[in-house]
């Protein structure tokens, strides 16, 4: 019997609520969205009836931030739900004990750490936790992956625009939260006696002038020429005779500067950086966290674009150290103001980069080649290396009794113990068969993935022995022993 309240499933459209019953109509709330179907295409979840129901009309948020989850690591991309981020990872909560200490250093100490790894070693997925753990404890990130065609390090202007988009806050204890550089830009007029004397913000001719042009306006998200000319602040360079026209049409009669987008131009948008981080401390928050992923595309680069490049790396890096004393001041071809000298002064923001292992990254005594203007010491390099089979085995194990819970009674099979046991040690005995330079961490836990899969997708019922001989062909397969297509026959 369906009734309101409970937990069903459906074959095409997952699990859901049922909200009310009408005849043989049921209204079920799929994932927020509410769905008329028929009472006879749904099957009430196990154990359902028993639990305490929510709200009529409200889809269990566990199940839907699990289902989210789940979807996530069959795709082999990281999951972006950040609470669950870290709890659904291998040996997540020391990973998270290890990014707090760091970020808890970076006022005195200063924090750089390059993330070094092959491909599939988990770089994208350690960088993810560690956002997690940014916006936990008080930081605004700003993450990235380069992209020679659209956030190019040779192009600093781009790399600022890409962060200044990839920015996300953290919640505030009254529960408010800002979610783009347009929240944060009411964020500073709403402080603006604050933010105005700060020192960095008084010496830059970009933030200094625009925010000031921008107080003559009104704060609407529903003005596109407003809109336009707060977007010219967050990088969007073609905006400038927006903020322009705008502000001299209210009053505003200084000069607003143009932002360069040609020439070695990184230390222009690394201390457009330091200034967002001086606003955001001033603003209550921890700092500015920068997340840079896929930094090894600068390998491909001519000789020109390669030095701008590093250029830029250089004073990002300087920006997240002690200073030294040892070092040339940065090239900067761009004369037309008179810069502080912020790279002597730190440390500044926190910096994170993901760098896939190549031929240059293997001698941290370098101090001169493809991106060793990151490393500063050898403590900023952070070698990642797959989990041990114990860790691999228990993070399985784990997973698999989550499946059963939160994904439905096609999975039902997942609730024996024993069962999920000798999937496990399958997985297992393949794992430990794999030279540890070729375990692919994102396909094994893809293979995880793939049991509860296996289940969802079939029509009929799948039976122990085939499910655990189904796991170890596509593990065999993973950890080398067989191609598709051999005939084990």
């Amino acid at each position: 019997m369906i009734e309101a309240g409970v937990e069903v499933e459906h074959l095409e459209f997952g699990i859901g609520r049922v909200v009310s019953v009408l005849s043989d109509i049921a209204t079920v709330d799929f994932f927020g969205e509410k769905m008329d179907v028929d009472a006879d295409e749904l099957h009430p979840r196990l154990n359902s009836a028993d639990t305490a129901s929510p709200p009529l009309g409200a889809q269990s948020v566990t199940d839907l931030a699990f289902r989210k989850v789940f979807e996530a690591i069959n795709a082999g991309v990281v999951p972006g739900d950040p609470q669950r981020l870290v709890d659904l990872t291998i040996g997540g909560k020391k990973m998270a004990a290890e990014i707090a200490d760091l970020l808890k250093e970076a006022p005195t100490t200063g924090v750089c750490r390059i993330y070094m790894g092959y491909y599939g070693s988990g770089k994208s997925h350690h960088l993810g936790v560690l956002k997690s753990v940014a916006l936990r404890d008080g930081w605004v990130t700003a993450s990235l992956e380069l992209d020679p065609k659209a956030a190019d390090p040779a192009k600093p202007s781009t790399v600022y625009q890409a962060l200044m988009s990839g920015l996300d806050f953290p919640a505030r204890a009254d529960g408010s939260q800002s979610f783009d550089f347009f929240d944060l830009v009411k964020e500073i007029r709403n402080n603006w006696a604050k933010i105005s004397t700060l020192p960095y913000v008084k010496r830059s001719p970009w933030f200094g002038q625009g925010l000031k042009a921008i107080l003559y306006l009104t704060h609407r998200r529903d003005d596109a020429d407003y809109v336009s000319a707060v977007n010219w602040l967050a990088g969007q360079m073609k905006q400038i005779g927006t903020i322009r026209s705008l502000s001299w049409r209210a009053g505003f009669k200084d000069k607003i500067p143009s932002m360069p987008q040609n020439k070695n131009t990184g230390v222009v948008y690394a201390y457009n950086l330091v200034v967002l981080h001086e606003i955001l401390k001033a603003l209550g928050y921890k700092g500015l966290a920068i997340i840079i992923d896929e930094a090894e595309h600068v390998r491909t680069y001519s000789v020109n674009r390669y030095l701008r490049a590093n250029n830029f790396f250089d004073v990002l890096a300087r920006c997240a150290h002690l200073p030294r004393s040892d070092l040339k001041d940065p090239e900067d071809d761009y004369k037309y103001f008179d810069l502080p000298p912020f790279w002597r002064e730190g440390p500044h923001f926190a910096l994170f980069v993901g760098l896939t292992e190549g031929a240059d990254t293997h001698d941290l005594r370098r101090k001169a080649g493809e991106m060793s203007v990151l490393i500063h010491d050898e403590s900023d390099v952070v070698r990642l290396a797959p989990p041990d089979a114990a860790a691999y085995e228990n993070w399985v194990l784990e997973f698999l009794g989550r499946c059963a819970e939160h994904l439905g009674p096609r999975v039902q099979i997942l609730t024996d113990l024993e069962v999920r046991t000798r999937i496990v040690g399958t997985l297992r005995h393949n794992f430990e068969q794999t030279p540890i330079d070729e375990r692919i961490l994102r396909n094994w836990t893809k293979l995880a993935g793939l049991v509860p899969a296996v289940l969802m997708n079939q029509e009929r019922e799948i039976g122990a022995d085939e499910l655990v001989e189904t796991v170890n062909s596509a593990a065999r397969q993973v950890a080398g022993e067989t191609l598709p297509w051999d005939d084990d026959d």
